[in-house]
């Protein structure tokens, strides 16, 4: 294993985005992408002191092969990690590419298998409430995976690409035809069209203890 995916397994253990380590160190989020891409990239010199310094290993430890397996093995793999807490109002800006995930000021820990590509929402409304089977009430989180393809029947966050509007619903494919339906029977089933975009599916929930 190279420095890079070593990087990457220390800082998912510890739940950091990259723009998380960067800050711990001397290094750019951008330097911190590369490293961890790039098999070829290298860290000297003082870089090279901050980065070991904030994942908490000496320089020799961080380099020496010796180390590869405890560091980047199965009994170091995190149970939790964090993603990024958006708005609403911010889907649409991602979907474009105006707003990337990692600039969230806000984050959440996670089951550790959920998408590198995810997210969390917080439930803002009544419609993904049921009073029989899984239910979202107002204040609950929920986790988005954005690389899992939707089959029907999933829970998805869905954005018009028209009027950029974003929702959460039941994803259900009738033949040809496909919904987006409300847990909560007071609101009405909307029809996907060519305009409907399905931002990710959400694979989990949280709700705090009152």
């Amino acid at each position: 294993m190279d420095l890079g995916k070593k990087v990457k397994a220390l800082r998912k253990l510890k739940g950091w985005s990259q723009e998380e380590l960067a800050a711990r160190t001397s290094m750019s989020r951008g330097r911190i992408g590369q490293l961890e891409t790039n098999p070829n990239a290298e860290v000297k010199g003082a870089n090279l002191v901050s980065l070991a310094n904030a994942l908490g290993f000496s320089t020799e430890k961080l380099l020496s092969n010796e180390e590869l397996v405890a560091i980047a093995g199965i009994q170091l793999k995190p149970v939790t990690r964090k993603i990024p807490i958006l708005r609403w109002d911010n889907l649409a800006s991602i979907i474009k590419g105006e707003m990337l995930m990692e600039d969230s000021d806000r984050w959440a820990g996670c089951p550790d298998d959920i998408g590198e590509n995810s997210f969390a929402l917080m439930v803002e409304n009544d419609l993904m409430t049921s009073n029989a089977g899984r239910s979202y009430p107002m204040g609950c989180s929920v986790f988005v995976d954005r690389d899992k393809k939707p089959k029907s029947g999933d829970r998805v966050i869905a954005v018009d690409l028209i009027t950029l509007d974003s929702v959460f619903r039941e994803y259900v494919v009738d033949g040809s035809v496909k919904y987006l339906k409300p847990l909560n029977p007071q609101y009405p089933i909307k029809q996907c069209d060519e305009n409907t975009q399905i931002v990710g599916v959400v694979v989990g929930s949280y709700i705090a203890e009152q």
